[in-house]
This record gives C-alpha cells, sequence and structure tokens, in this order.
C-alpha cells in the first residue's frame, strides 16, 4: 500500500497564471484590440479619387452649363418681356397679359406679313430641297471637270455677308422689274438658303453605300427608279435638316428682304425692324416670341419622326 506521503510529493500544484487554453496576451493581441476599426486605406483612396472625378466633371461642365445660360438668357428676357401688361418694352415686367398678343393677332398689317412670309417659306423649302439634292447627290457622286470649282461656287454665298448679296440682288432685281415683288424675294431667299440643303444633303450623299444602288440596277431598276425608291430615302436626314435650315433662314432673313422688298411685300422680320427703330413695344417681342415657338415646334416635330439631328 502507498504511502500517502510519498504520493504527495509526486504532485505539483499549478503555478499562479491563467487557466490552460487560454494562452498569454501578446503585444499584437492587446494593440488590435486598442485599433479603431474604420475602413481601410485603399478604400479611403478609392472615395477620395472618385470625389476627385466627381468635381473633375463638375468642373468641365460649368463652361458648357454658363455658355448654354448665357444663349438663353436673351430669348428668356424677349418671352418675358412680351408679356409686359405696360407699353413700354421693360424688364422685369410690371405686370403680366397677354395684350399684346391679342394685338398682333388681331392687326392686319402683321397678319399680311405673316401670310407673306408663309408662302415665302413654302416656296422657297420647295425649291431648295428640289434643286440642292440634285446638286448636292451630283457633286458627290459626279465624275465630271470643274466638280470642285461648282462645289465652291455653290457654297458661295456662305463665305459673303448678306448685305453684299443684298446690295447685289437690288441692281440686278431693278433691271428686271423683280424689286417689291414676291418672285423676287423667292428668288432671293432661295439663293440666300440653298447652300444649306446643299451642304447637308452632301453629308448624307457621301455616307450613301453605292453598293445598295448597284443592287437595285442588277435587279432590274432603272436610274430613275433607283433614285426614287432608294437614293431619296437613304438622303431623307439631310434633305429634312437642309428644308429645316432653308425655312428657318427664310423666315428670319432680314438684310436682303429690306433692299428687295417693299411696301407691299413687308415680311415678319421686315416689319420686326421698323417696328424696333420706330415704334417700340412688346407687340416686337410677341412677334418674336411667337416665331421662335413655331421654329421649335417645327424642330422638335421633325426631330421626332427622323434623326437627322445626325446631320447637323
Amino acid at each position: 500500500m502507498a504511502d500517502p506521503a510519498v504520493d504527495r510529493t509526486h504532485h505539483h500544484p499549478a503555478p499562479d497564471g491563467p487557466p490552460a487554453g487560454t494562452g498569454t496576451p501578446t503585444a499584437d493581441t492587446e494593440a488590435g484590440a486598442s485599433a479603431p476599426r474604420g475602413p481601410s486605406a485603399k478604400a479611403r483612396a478609392g472615395r477620395g479619387s472618385a470625389l476627385l472625378r466627381r468635381a473633375g466633371r463638375t468642373a468641365a461642365a460649368l463652361p458648357a452649363v454658363a455658355v448654354f445660360l448665357y444663349l438663353l438668357a436673351p430669348l428668356a428676357v424677349l418671352a418675358l418681356s412680351s408679356l409686359n401688361s405696360t407699353s413700354s418694352l421693360s424688364f422685369p415686367p410690371s405686370g403680366l397679359s397677354l395684350r399684346w398678343y391679342s394685338e398682333v393677332l388681331s392687326s392686319p398689317d402683321w397678319l399680311v406679313s405673316f401670310r407673306l412670309s408663309g408662302v415665302l417659306v413654302l416656296l422657297v423649302v420647295l425649291t431648295t430641297v428640289t434643286i440642292g439634292t440634285l446638286a448636292a447627290y451630283g457633286l458627290v457622286r459626279g465624275d465630271f471637270p470643274g466638280r470642285g470649282v461648282l462645289s465652291g461656287l455653290a457654297l458661295a454665298p456662305l463665305m459673303v455677308p448678306e448685305i453684299i448679296i443684298g446690295l447685289g440682288l437690288l441692281y440686278y432685281f431693278q433691271g428686271l422689274g423683280l424689286v417689291n415683288t414676291l418672285p423676287g424675294l423667292w428668288l432671293a431667299h432661295s439663293l440666300v438658303a440653298l447652300p444649306f440643303v446643299i451642304r447637308t444633303v452632301m453629308v448624307s450623299a457621301q455616307a450613301l453605300d453605292p453598293t445598295l444602288e448597284r443592287a437595285a440596277a442588277t435587279l432590274g431598276a432603272g436610274r430613275v427608279r433607283t433614285f426614287l425608291t432608294v437614293t431619296l430615302p437613304l438622303l431623307r436626314p439631310g434633305i429634312l435638316a437642309g428644308a429645316v435650315f432653308a425655312a428657318v433662314t427664310s423666315l428670319g432673313e432680314v438684310a436682303v428682304s429690306a433692299l428687295v422688298s417693299g411696301s407691299n411685300t413687308t415680311t415678319v422680320p421686315v416689319r420686326i425692324f421698323s417696328a424696333v427703330q420706330f415704334q417700340l413695344d412688346p407687340s416686337v417681342a410677341a412677334v418674336s416670341t411667337l416665331l421662335m415657338l413655331v421654329s421649335v415646334l417645327v424642330l422638335v416635330a421633325v426631330d421626332r419622326f427622323t434623326n437627322f439631328s445626325e446631320v447637323l
């Protein structure tokens, strides 16, 4: 039988300390426990770069916004001035009223000018679109001597000041008896608007795939039928864009119209110019606002059903 005293000599008491398996806390563990929890340095750097990119885009957009506001500010001032309740053309208006729109739409003089400008727009658009489309297609797809010279001559009115064109037309039409006549205004406006139609249709003609026309020819279509059924639909964006430019040019033409028109052929822009000189009241702003609204509505309507904005 073992001596209890001997057995007690083999059992040593455990040293004071933490229980087994818990481990002794080290310096790294203590540092990790005391460190604050938050986003890592990489996340902070990514967030900072994103803010810098956003600030850069905002700074780059500011000049464009400033230019846009600068262009729209006169139109906004004009539209608000047309609602002035008093007879003075002032901004800001002292009161809001549709009085001047009513006076313009009931004035015989303004109505005659509206009708004349509307007829001119229709005649000019039909003339310039027909001639400009054929000329642009021939200049792009044709191969004949002097094509470069003709291209320069077709676009020459864009390089010459309109007052010079108007003065030349005045001397020319005076000998033909076309001053103060509708045909004279028609020819003058068509001359000024034709380069815009040629330029826009030339852009569409240059992007035209000639294999489509050759495919129609191999299927038995003649030149006229190929042009009407294949070429014209492909040129539609340029034609519509040219028609819009021709209409806007004719509707806003002042310099040439003032020289070749007269008392019986006073267009809306010429009447506006005369009213600003001798009778400055909000009716001028009302007419200008109406013309602006018509132009915007036509542009939106055409762009809604076609992709002519790609040509611009």
